[in-house]
């Protein structure tokens, strides 16, 4: 940990001294790409998430927006406390949230939320700002239907990038070809609504509440089911969950076999991010097309 921007950094937390306390960073698993901390002191606890600026030159500028976005549509996440930088690192400062257990309650309580989410609409798919997916540019330019969204904002960028560094062979790019002709009869029509965009199990918090905190955000006007999909990607959550929400907010039928296609482009992500590890997930789905 770099001094100068702990010091820089408690004292933006406590500019005064009010507290005369000094300030515990405990290191602390969970990020893949960030350097993450609990920092307390006797009268307060605070979440801080440290990066290089060469990762993200605007800083957590993208992150800190798609937070006010999810509150904006009534969505929990934590409190922002500050977000700067400094030299050359970045910083993110949120509320501490002290986790619960995450019960059948629990999982009600989320499906009901992200229902919530879902039900706040636009009128067209995308955002008026381009964010990330990790560390990768995700565009979000407007589109007025949902497949052409998809495609030239989602797994058009990421199939380019992953032929380009080889992770990708040229009977993949005909694959993809055929598939993008194909989904305006296998994608649902909804109207666009606010989605997390990244809603796998390392993205939420279950607080003391039984509810609820969306963290790490990708978020966007998109289709629904993407949130649902991606949720199924890396274990899925409790069967309580996917019951509660298809009570309330029922999907087409079909989901489950649309599920892997939304998920091409996490997939697409992590395979530019981490290499071939995911290249047979990706060749297994799209050369169904």
């Amino acid at each position: 940990m770099n001094l100068k921007l702990q010091s820089h950094i408690e004292k933006e937390l406590d500019p005064i001294g009010l507290f005369n306390s000094n300030f515990i960073w405990k290191s602390i698993g969970g990020g893949s790409i960030n350097q993450v901390y609990k920092v307390f002191n006797s009268q307060q606890e605070f979440f801080i998430k440290i990066n290089s600026i060469t990762v993200f030159q605007n800083g957590f500028k993208e992150e800190v927006l798609g937070l006010k976005f999810l509150k904006k549509n009534k969505a929990m996440v934590p409190e922002i406390i500050s977000e700067g930088i400094f030299e050359n690192y970045i910083y993110l400062v949120l509320e501490w949230i002290e986790e619960g257990e995450q019960n059948n309650n629990f999982w009600k309580n989320f499906a009901l939320q992200l229902s919530e989410l879902h039900r706040h609409k636009s009128d067209s798919f995308g955002l008026k700002y381009d964010n990330f997916m990790g560390e990768l540019l995700q565009k979000n330019t407007f589109k007025d239907n949902f497949t052409d969204f998809f495609i030239e904002n989602r797994l058009k960028p990421q199939v380019e990038m992953a032929f380009n560094k080889g992770l990708l062979k040229a009977t993949n790019l005909i694959q993809f070809e055929n598939l993008y002709i194909q989904l305006t009869s296998i994608f649902p029509t909804e109207n666009p609504c606010a989605i997390h965009g990244d809603l796998w199990s390392g993205n939420f918090i279950a607080n003391e509440k039984e509810k609820a905190v969306f963290i790490d955000p990708a978020v966007y006007h998109g289709h629904r089911e993407i949130d649902l999909a991606m949720s199924l990607l890396f274990g899925g959550f409790k069967d309580e969950f996917y019951t509660t929400y298809q009570e309330i907010y029922p999907l087409e039928k079909g989901f489950i076999k649309r599920k892997d296609i939304y998920n091409m482009y996490p997939l697409l992500v992590h395979l530019n991010l981490f290499g071939s590890t995911y290249y047979s997930s990706i060749d297994t789905i799209v050369s169904k097309f």
